[in-house]
């Protein structure tokens, strides 16, 4: 396969930068500095011996001054490209001659180099062809000395160089040739790189401060087409579309507007693009990209939008379900609510309904309808009024685990409309309670005793119940151990008994102050011969903040603990309490 690199105008400008091999420095009394405010300099030109038809490249301060280049054998160069201010490049005419070069500038003052331009051998482009390619063909360049040349480069630097030969097959296209296929004094021969877009190509000679020639004639490069953009409206994502045109087999990446690909299929016995959809699909243009990055529009979309919204109740309590009616419902990725920062995930969606529990934090306004697109669109106004019904006020305590065993804690829970609770339930099982104001509190005794997730029950006068996951962690200590300036050994946790039933893959979590004087934090487990458990260490991993970490017991870990029991040790803490999930 032909070897082919990409270099950046920057990378080039390095090596211009970096060597003075092939450019001719200008003495001291080249410089012409502060000519006027800005300051305006010549500093090296080059390179020197150069190619007619080669590009000739300037460096120095406040270049963008420039107005022309005086050649001699020419008339006055003013197609200048202008790379920086601190570099500009000319073609050189085939007409030049040996001499110096002038630099005119637009203030009328000119800088001259001391010492003159050179030619080399007299390299040139006579054609090409054909002149039209496709990816993959095979390209003849025919010339002068062409034998002196070891890169072609095509636009957006995209290079084939004749240095080595390898076999690749990359997305389905295998290349057995490499490099140059034909390296002659008249001729040099390559295959057209996939990645390689329209423009003048150009021949170098590989030198670390190349000689490059230009052709004077642009290259075309096939990319894929389509005969008419298709324009598709209210469409949905999971819809299928088809793309029918020439040269589709060159598509690498089907993109949104956004920049987002699809995944497609082609077919080559209809030259068709087949996709779907995403769900993150959004209004704007489709592109088909071949490897050469060129983009092609193939299809126009306007995703649907949910039109008559409205809301089945234009009165409704926190925490009850919202129904929402209209067309393209589906459409609605969430609901935002006023006076709610985080967008609620509907609970049912269909083309025509969508449900959406009101957060406890709703405030009375004009709901927000979050796209499956992103954008937003606004829907009908709410009227929010308070919860007739017993509800958790803040969900986030359910975070946490509750603690049971013999050092246990009771739950305690804030509510809204404790007054309306009629029964509370954990696990199906009815569990005695008691309310204070707005406080909800089940003693530790009147809980499950086995460790986990079960489901918490409220359930109101009104019959309303609220349903909740709580997490119960057993308490196997609690007290007051300090690991703060050394590695003692807590071996109270060495009682055999306390491991007979713990089974594979629980979690053990050690609850921890820190000690704020130092950042030095340890924590270890290791069984009662003090031999460390499998990846039972938590060091750097122990965050400023925390206040707990937590360790999941292997079978190998728990068949020592059972026979020997369980030392804690470490330091830069106080451990307040142990637990087992």
């Amino acid at each position: 396969m032909n070897k082919i690199y990409k270099f950046s105008a920057w990378w080039m400008a390095c090596l211009v930068l970096l060597s003075s091999l092939t450019f001719t420095a200008c003495d001291t009394n080249d410089l012409d500095t502060n000519q006027y405010k800005g300051g305006i300099s010549l500093n090296v030109f080059g390179p020197s011996p150069v190619l007619r038809g080669g590009e000739l490249r300037f460096l120095g301060c406040g270049l963008d001054q420039v107005a022309s280049v005086l050649i001699p054998g020419c008339d006055a160069i003013t197609d200048i490209q202008l790379i920086s201010a601190e570099e500009i490049r000319v073609i050189v005419p085939q007409t030049a001659l040996p001499g110096y070069v002038t630099l005119m500038l637009r203030n009328g003052e000119s800088i001259i180099t001391k010492t003159q331009l050179t030619y080399s051998e007299p390299v040139s482009i006579e054609s090409f062809s054909p002149e039209s390619v496709r990816p993959g063909d095979v390209l003849t360049i025919k010339g002068e000395y062409l034998n002196l040349i070891h890169q072609v480069i095509f636009a957006d630097n995209v290079v084939v160089s004749d240095e080595i030969a390898v076999e690749e097959e990359e997305k389905g296209r295998t290349t057995e040739n490499a490099g140059f296929l034909k390296h002659t004094r008249n001729e040099i021969q390559v295959l057209v790189p996939y990645e390689a877009r329209s423009g003048k190509i150009c021949l170098s000679d590989g030198a670390e401060l190349p000689n490059l020639l230009y052709a004077e004639v642009e290259l075309q490069v096939t990319t894929p087409s389509v005969a008419q953009v298709e324009e598709r409206i209210d469409v949905k994502p999971g819809e299928e579309m088809s793309v029918i045109g020439e040269d589709l087999d060159l598509v690498e990446e089907i993109q949104l507007s956004n920049g987002e690909p699809v995944e497609f299929t082609y077919s080559a016995e209809n030259n068709t693009l087949t996709f779907k959809l995403p769900d993150n699909a959004v209004d704007g243009p489709v592109y088909a990209v071949p490897a050469s990055g060129v983009k092609v529009q193939v299809a126009e979309i306007k995703l649907a939008t949910p039109e008559d919204v409205k809301a089945q109740e234009a009165e409704i309590a926190t925490g009850k379900e919202l129904t929402l009616t209209g067309k393209n419902m589906d459409m609605i990725a969430a609901v935002l609510f006023p006076g709610v920062e985080k967008a609620v995930v509907p609970s049912s969606l269909s083309e025509t309904e969508v449900k959406v529990v009101v957060p406890g934090e709703a405030q009375t306004g004009m709901i927000q309808l979050v796209l499956t697109s992103g954008e937003t669109i606004s829907g009908p106004e709410l009227t929010i009024t308070a919860p007739k019904y017993c509800q958790i006020a803040d969900e986030s305590v359910l975070e946490n685990d509750f603690f049971i065993g013999e050092n246990g804690e009771d739950m305690v829970i804030t509510v809204v409309n404790g007054d309306e609770l009629a029964e509370v339930q954990i696990g199906d099982e009815q569990v005695r309670y008691s309310v204070s104001g707005d406080q909800l509190t089940i003693q530790h005794g009147n809980v499950p005793q086995a460790t986990g997730e079960y489901t918490l029950k409220l359930i109101s006068e009104d019959g309303t119940a609220k349903e909740y996951t709580v997490s119960f962690a057993k308490v196997i200590w609690t007290g007051t151990h300090d690991f703060t300036t050394d590695w003692k050994g807590f071996e109270s946790l060495k009682d055999l008994a306390i491991w007979q039933d713990v089974q594979s893959g629980t979690e053990i979590t050690i609850y921890y102050k820190l000690n704020e004087s130092t950042s030095d934090y340890q924590i270890k487990l290791c069984d009662g011969n003090w031999t460390d458990l499998t990846d039972q260490y938590h060091g750097s991993d122990l965050l400023k903040d925390a206040t707990d970490t937590s360790f999941i017991l292997s079978a190998d870990d728990l068949s020592k603990l059972k026979s020997t029991g369980l030392v804690v040790n470490g330091c830069g803490i106080t451990m307040t309490k142990v637990t087992l999930k």
